[in-house]
C-alpha cells in the first residue's frame, strides 16, 4: 500500500470516529506512535480540520461544522448526461492536496474574469468543480459547462464526462474547501450506510450559481 492511499484509509477513518487518539489509530493501522502522529500531521496541513484536547479524556477529534448537515442527512440519486466542461486547472501529486487551498480561489478568481472567452455556456453563471482526489493525483477543474465541445482558450482546458449515476447532496453554509471536503465525507458515511458504493476511479463534481456562493451541489458518483 502506497503512502497516498494509507493517508485515505486515515482521512476516512477519522471522519467515521469523530474524536479518537494517536494510540488507537496507531494500534488500528499497525504502525508507531510517530508514523500515525506524523500522518495527522500532514492531513491537518492538507485541510482536515483536527483539534487537540488535553488532559485524561484528551486526543483528537473533528471540528464540528456550522454547515447544513447537521439540519439533513438527505441526498438523491441522479443519472447525469454526457458532461462538457472547460475551465482553469490544477493537477498536483495527492500528498501536496495543501497547495489546492491556495491555488483553488484564483483558479475561481480567473474563470470569473475569462468567462466571456468560453463559448456556449448551459447556464449563465452556472459554475462546474471537477476533482479527482483518490488516486497518486489531486486534479481539479474550475469549470463551466458547456452544450459541445470546443477547443478551450488559451490556458484552459476541457473535459468531457460520460452518462453516470451519482449521489447527490446540498451543502449549505460556509463553503471553505475544508467545509466541503468534510461534507464530502460525511456523504460517504451515508451512502455506506445505505449499502451504496462510492466509486474513487471516476470525478466528484461541485456545482454552484455565481451569486448563491453559500450554496453548493455535491456530486459523488456511484459504483
Amino acid at each position: 500500500m502506497t503512502k497516498t492511499q494509507r493517508l485515505n484509509e486515515v482521512m476516512v477513518r477519522i471522519y467515521e470516529k469523530q474524536k479518537f487518539t494517536v494510540d488507537e489509530l496507531a494500534e488500528e493501522f499497525h504502525v508507531s506512535y510517530r508514523t500515525m502522529l506524523r500522518y495527522l500531521q500532514e492531513l491537518s496541513g492538507m485541510g482536515v480540520p483536527l483539534y487537540s484536547e488535553v488532559g485524561k479524556h484528551g486526543g483528537y477529534s473533528i471540528l464540528k461544522s456550522s454547515s447544513s448537515r447537521k439540519q439533513t442527512n438527505s441526498f438523491k440519486r441522479v443519472i447525469k448526461p454526457m458532461t462538457h466542461i472547460v475551465g482553469v486547472e490544477f493537477k498536483a501529486p495527492f500528498t501536496a492536496v495543501y497547495m489546492a487551498k491556495v491555488r483553488l480561489p484564483l483558479m475561481w478568481q480567473e474563470l470569473t474574469s475569462r468567462e466571456n472567452q468560453i463559448i456556449n455556456p448551459v447556464r449563465k453563471g452556472s459554475r462546474i468543480g471537477v476533482y479527482l482526489g483518490r488516486k497518486h493525483i489531486y486534479h481539479y477543474i474550475a469549470g463551466i459547462e458547456v452544450t459541445s465541445p470546443k477547443l478551450p482558450p488559451e490556458d484552459m482546458v476541457s473535459i468531457t464526462l460520460p452518462p453516470r449515476e451519482y449521489a447527490v447532496y446540498n451543502h449549505s453554509g460556509e463553503t471553505s474547501r475544508a467545509e466541503i471536503d468534510e461534507t464530502y465525507f460525511f456523504m460517504l458515511d451515508k451512502l455506506r450506510s445505505q449499502g451504496l458504493d462510492h466509486d474513487p476511479e471516476a470525478y466528484t463534481l461541485e456545482t454552484f450559481q455565481s451569486d448563491r456562493l453559500n450554496e453548493v451541489s455535491i456530486y459523488i458518483p456511484l459504483k
